[in-house]
């Protein structure tokens, strides 16, 4: 006879509903919120556009085009041109992937460690050990009660 049978608690269907829906919310909140903090990045924030004159990398700045409609950057002096079906710049080392060009403007992909600041990682880093946390607690303490119940039970026996 099975009387006071425990049947283990399901995860219901509508949590599991319920958390699937609210992940691409919480994405789009972030990136929105990213957005409104740094207004100037309207279009994506790991492009970044210059005008001429400004530096790309390491103090190569951004010339426009020349005559022949090459795109042109200097550094103390030192011409380097760059044609315009080209999407890779490569610059003492380091390179960034250019997306569009105009004879005034450059939008660019720099490395992204140099795109996202500094302050965003620390922020990303410690949202995401904070919810991996609290998940393991949430998770421990469910099975700790179960160990618990079990240990407690008046079948339970322990090895000699």
């Amino acid at each position: 006879m099975q009387r006071f049978h425990v049947k283990g608690k399901k995860f219901s269907r509508f949590r599991i509903v319920l958390c699937i829906g609210i992940l691409p919310i919480f994405l789009i909140s972030l990136i929105e919120l990213y957005r409104g903090i740094m207004p100037f990045n309207t279009t994506d924030p790991l492009w970044k556009d210059v005008t001429v004159g400004e530096p790309v990398i390491n103090g190569w700045v951004y010339g426009g085009y020349d005559e022949e409609g090459f795109l042109k950057f200097y550094k103390n002096g030192m011409l380097h041109t760059l044609s315009p079906s080209s999407h890779l710049l490569a610059l003492d080392g380091k390179f960034v992937v250019i997306e569009e060009s105009s004879e005034n403007s450059l939008t660019f992909a720099p490395r992204l460690y140099e795109a996202v600041p500094l302050k965003w990682d620390f922020i990303i880093f410690g949202v995401s050990s904070a919810i991996s946390i609290g998940g393991s607690y949430f998770v421990l303490r469910r099975y700790t009660k179960v160990i618990r119940r079990n240990f407690n039970s008046k079948t339970f026996k322990p090895h000699r």
